[in-house]
């Protein structure tokens, strides 16, 4: 297929979109090694968002519904971009030569949270929401991961430690590093609930990469997940209600899952092609 019919069906695929029955779920779908950003439903429906000749991943909706945060190489390297979910307009936010991924909106949708590794290794930054004013906030040798801005005031991610990811948190400012955790387990993605209580992640506890939540008011650790596959990536429901997660072995079988926040009524919602890195969609609000 070439571009210019790629680039038509693109443009069709992400006018027609309309709302979806259920729990909406934003994900990448790899076929025949190209990424697209895809909708999809507890039905199984699914639409296109985003179908470019070059990988978009990792997709996040704003908490307005408004504005969509994505990873791609449609210009190299991986570098972060935004979709107008209105207009379909992309805008380019990173242009340094390293990689930069993992992004993730601000509570008031204001900034975007991400990892680079322009510094020589893979650090924190924040940036305004069109790509301004760009600062590394934990500056450090070590390297770090997956970072989430909670309500809290805090951006939560995981930090390598002796080479183990620890919980780690910051103040957007840089200011009150603090690590969470010390074990010889990896954790990572971390996500506080609304309330501050919980904090879901995954990681190896068990030897295999599960998903679990720590009560942060007992130190209660509760494992969601027992798959021999690797359980990963998981994501809040708006009303951290439901978990959206990936299972597989990140070749060809690699699917969407869905879940309660206790792990109960589990569902597999792709069943073919190569998916990851989902997030809950939101539709646009005033």
């Amino acid at each position: 297929m070439s571009n210019v019919l790629r680039s038509a069906l693109a443009i069709v695929s992400i006018i027609l979109i309309q709302p979806l029955t259920n729990a909406q779920i934003i994900y990448t779908r790899q076929i025949r090694n190209n990424d697209d950003l895809v909708l999809i439903d507890e039905k199984g429906q699914t639409q296109v968002i985003a179908d470019h000749p070059r990988k978009d991943s990792s997709p996040m909706v704003s908490p307005d519904g408004k504005m969509l945060v994505f990873t791609s190489e449609r210009v190299g390297w991986w570098k972060i971009w935004t979709m107008n979910m209105e207009t379909k307009q992309t805008h380019q936010l990173t242009h340094e030569s390293s990689a930069d991924y993992s992004p993730a909106w601000s509570p008031d949708g204001q900034q975007i949270v991400f990892i680079s590794s322009r510094d020589g290794n893979q650090e924190v930054y924040v940036m305004n929401k069109d790509g301004s004013n760009q600062v590394n906030i934990t500056q450090t040798a070590d390297a770090e991961a997956m970072p989430y801005w909670s309500k809290d005031g805090y951006i939560y991610y995981s930090a390598s430690i002796d080479g183990v990811y620890q919980l780690a948190r910051i103040r957007p400012d840089g200011k009150e590093k603090e690590i969470l955790t010390d074990s010889p387990d990896n954790k990572l993605m971390p996500q506080p609930s609304i309330d501050g209580k919980s904090i879901l992640y995954y990681g190896d506890t068990d030897g295999n990469m599960e998903i679990y939540l720590l009560n942060t008011e007992i130190g209660l650790v509760n494992r969601l997940t027992n798959h021999p596959l690797m359980d990963i990536r998981p994501r809040w429901s708006p009303d951290n209600s439901r978990i959206v997660f990936e299972r597989g072995n990140k070749r060809d079988n690699h699917h969407i899952y869905i879940m309660n926040r206790d792990g109960t009524e589990l569902k597999q919602l792709t069943t073919e092609n190569y998916n990851y890195s989902p997030s809950f969609f939101i539709y646009p609000h005033k």
